[in-house]
């Protein structure tokens, strides 16, 4: 609107409309002289900036200043065209391109690099003029018709629940993804993704998305279902949830089409944060008395803390109790139309094994924000000098090239991210805060340690009835360590990960960590803060040809590469072999500790070279000894320069080399998803 106003008061507004319609004008009589040709090069139009040189220097005081000078209203709002058009009241300047041409490899191309990089569509309207103007490539002259933006979008958005929800569907979004290929597995088992997010810091506006993911596809990112917009969470969960249970019947029922093959669909399982279960369950919330999900324990508030403690076991709840309304004095407080969901116990359908929420920025957090600042007494908390020594070896440490999150210093703590407190917790915090926390609070730490690295995997599987006791001897010894008024909600859903492991499996793939990126990108998908809900649903539209699932050629693995005087090896898309101490350790089916060097491929195999580490001792021997879990500390002077070898079938799993003592000595620990079967 400035730059209207500086255009009205210099006259530039008449006099630009006046030239734009003269050139008009020209161009039409030279399109129909016989025998010219559409495509004569046009004289170039000056059109002055809108900035702070907008003014004519050839205009009079008076005419600067003259407010009545006349309007253009059409000119007007191609001045003020913003990239917040969007929904019903968007009207293309042309249909969809039908030329053959639009679809070359170039429009594609461009198409992907502008939704890619959220490329403006002002940014994307010059650009096509450039092409048009001095290419023979046909381009459409608008943004939105080139990046097929949706037309009436608001006629699939309704009003509920105190705000807008516009929900596409399950078969719907499966038919989107895989429109380029068909799926290689003849059922798919989802698992189902609600949480919120707020939109901005400024304002109240909240996103709810309903997210799935295909638990066969694990590679497949989480597809959006549906999404709700408003100042505040949803008023009630029946108008919000009822589409998708409705839908989820459905197509449990009846399967879904792709490309003509019928797929079976199941839901495995509804993954949500603590309060978001309590909303959707319409349950009491995680810290009233009556508050858990799973079993019937009721808390009591500490007089001192104004925590609610949840203090020992109790009975667990149960699918016919919940279903005949037992807990509706106390637990059950409003409706919830996931009862409708056919052949499903409500009790075990939601999961409260969230590595995310629960372990990384619960329990773990909570016990690394203890030691820092002190708030869990009677242990002291660090000094400035620990404190300055924690920092420079958290800056130091080198991860593996699949932690893609470098450790940050102590005094960023409070702004780490689950992926930091999950790197801390599996392959730092055993050999840092040794010694520097007391003795007791170090041995209950190893107990939470070794149960959780066996709940992540399925390698460890005869070993999770011993998980489930250390949990179990974990959570009886923090009131001891810590005070009874640190057994908070979290602290006491510890008891209930390992039903939730045998019945979906380890912790990863019950894990909200698929959806915490793709709800961040949802966030930046608004541009402004106009039809927020129409903006995010036309750039979802517009990605579906972005993100569609293409038959590519499958990678095949092992694959070396060579890159100057170092090979490398991909043993598989998530686990690379390479030169040095970040990414070059490993241990063999045999246990032996090898830092690998090169590979040789051999008819039918490859061999590995390395060097072994000649000596090492496990990393603890309490609650059991770390080789169970595959920690160990070496000394780097006793690796010898004898060359070994390695038949790559012998490879267990990669390590992940942490040094506390400026490199004499390495503690190693598995990385949980290189484990090879």
């Amino acid at each position: 609107m400035e730059n209207v106003k500086r255009a009205r008061k210099s006259g530039m507004l008449s006099k630009l409309g006046q030239a734009i319609r003269e050139e008009c004008e020209r161009e039409w009589e030279a399109e129909n002289q016989p025998g010219t040709s559409r495509r004569q090069e046009a004289p170039v139009i000056e059109i002055p900036h809108a900035g702070s040189e907008f003014v004519d220097e050839n205009a009079s005081d008076e005419e600067v200043f003259d407010d009545d000078e006349p309007e253009e209203e059409w000119l007007e709002e191609w001045l003020n065209e913003s990239d917040e058009d969007e929904g019903e009241d968007n009207q293309h300047t042309e249909n969809y391109v039908t030329d053959p041409q639009s679809e070359n490899i170039l429009s594609r191309k461009l198409r992907m690099w502008a939704l890619s990089h959220r490329i403006t569509h002002t940014a994307i309207n010059d650009l096509l003029g450039i092409i048009r103007e001095t290419t023979e490539y046909y381009v459409p002259m608008d943004a939105r018709t080139f990046l097929k933006t949706p037309v009436n979008v608001r006629q699939n958005i309704t009003t509920v629940a105190g705000g807008q929800l516009w929900y596409q569907g399950i078969e719907k979004t499966l038919q989107c993804h895989f429109k380029n290929t068909t799926p290689t597995v003849d059922k798919f088992a989802l698992n189902l993704f609600v949480d919120g997010l707020p939109l901005h810091n400024s304002g109240p506006t909240q996103l709810w998305p309903i997210m799935a993911q295909i638990h066969e596809l694990p590679e497949v990112p989480g597809l959006v279902l549906g999404i709700f917009c408003g100042s505040s969470k949803p008023d009630n969960v029946e108008d919000y949830l009822r589409q998708l249970v409705d839908d989820l019947n459905r197509v449990m029922d009846q399967g879904v089409t792709i490309n003509k093959t019928k797929i079976g669909i199941d839901l495995r399982v509804i993954i949500a944060d603590s309060p978001a279960r309590a909303f959707i369950k319409g349950v009491a919330n995680f810290n009233a008395a009556n508050g858990c999900i799973k079993c019937k324990i009721v808390g009591k508030k500490d007089k001192k803390t104004h925590r609610m403690v949840f203090e020992g076991t109790a009975e667990p709840r149960t699918n016919k109790e919940f279903r005949q309304g037992d807990y509706e004095i106390s637990h059950q407080k409003r409706p919830t139309p996931l009862l409708d969901i056919k052949d499903k116990d409500i009790i075990k359908i939601l999961s409260i094994a969230d590595d995310l929420h629960l372990l990384h920025l619960g329990i773990a957090k909570k016990l690394g924000k203890g030691y820092d600042e002190g708030s869990l007494a009677p242990f002291p908390k660090w000094n400035e000098e620990d404190r300055e020594e924690i920092s420079k070896i958290l800056a130091k440490t080198k991860l593996p090239a699949e932690i893609n999150r470098a450790m940050r210093p102590l005094k960023y703590l409070a702004y780490w991210k689950g992926s930091e407190y999950r790197t801390f917790l599996n392959h730092i915090s055993i050999a840092l805060l040794r010694g520097r926390i007391h003795d007791d609070a170090y041995h209950h730490f190893k107990l939470f340690y070794v149960a959780i690295t066996l709940f992540s995997s399925n390698h460890f599987k005869n070993h999770w009835d011993y998980a489930e006791a250390l949990l179990k001897q974990f959570v009886e010894d923090f009131g001891l360590i810590y005070g009874k008024s640190h057994i908070t909600s979290n602290v006491h859903n510890l008891l209930h990960i390992a039903e939730d492991v045998r019945e979906f499996g380890p912790l990863p793939t019950i894990s909200s960590y698929p959806f915490e990126s793709r709800l961040n990108f949802l966030k930046r998908l608004v541009r402004t803060g106009h039809r927020t809900l129409e903006q995010i649903v036309c750039r979802l539209t517009e990605l579906n040809e972005l993100e569609a699932s293409e038959s590519k050629e499958k990678m095949v693995y092992p694959i070396i590469k060579h890159k100057k005087d170092e090979v490398k090896l991909y043993i598989t898309d998530k686990f690379q072999l390479r030169k040095g101490d970040r990414n070059g350790w490993f241990l063999t089916k045999d246990n032996k500790l090898i830092r690998y060097s090169s590979v040789k491929q051999v008819p039918g195999s490859y061999i590995i070279e390395g060097h072994q580490l000649a000596e090492t001792q496990p990393a603890f021997s309490y609650p059991n000894r770390s080789e169970v879990i595959y920690n160990y500390i070496g000394r780097v002077s006793d690796i010898p320069t004898d060359v070994v070898k390695v038949d790559l079938n012998n490879v267990k799993v990669k390590l992940v080399a942490v040094s506390v003592d400026d490199g004499e000595s390495f503690y190693f620990s598995p990385l949980m998803h290189t484990l090879l079967e």
